[in-house]
């Protein structure tokens, strides 16, 4: 039987994860660290959370890559990518686009610009 504080439990562990951990985290690795059957875990997850497991750690991961964007201007994008581990460059820019509202190039701009001496 799964805990009622499952789904927040799991919150918790995805945002504490470093990011070689979180780029490569998995609904299958989660499972196995709460000892929850996979199936039961992405049906609670949906239902506590109104979101998809997987649509949670993608958001992680667009969360880190933004803080990256911001903070490592010497970084290429693809670098970035891998990184957090959503290696397509269209459903990377898709995502970042869906999750923040601007597209991660023009996001990495606004922090380029503001650097800038006056």
């Amino acid at each position: 039987m799964m805990n009622d504080k499952l789904a927040e439990e799991v919150i918790i562990f995805i945002l504490t994860r470093d990011l070689e951990e979180l780029a490569k985290l998995t609904s299958e690795m989660i499972a196995a660290k709460f000892e929850v059957d996979e199936h039961d875990l992405l049906k609670k997850f949906k239902k506590d959370t109104q979101v998809t497991l997987e649509d949670y750690i993608e958001s992680a991961q667009v969360h880190q890559a933004a803080e990256l964007l911001k903070e490592k201007k010497d970084l290429g994008m693809i670098d970035i990518m891998r990184m957090v581990g959503l290696e397509k460059k269209h459903r990377f820019t898709r995502k970042f686009e869906k999750i923040l509202g601007i597209d991660p190039y023009r996001y990495r701009d606004l922090f380029i610009e503001s650097k800038e001496p006056e």
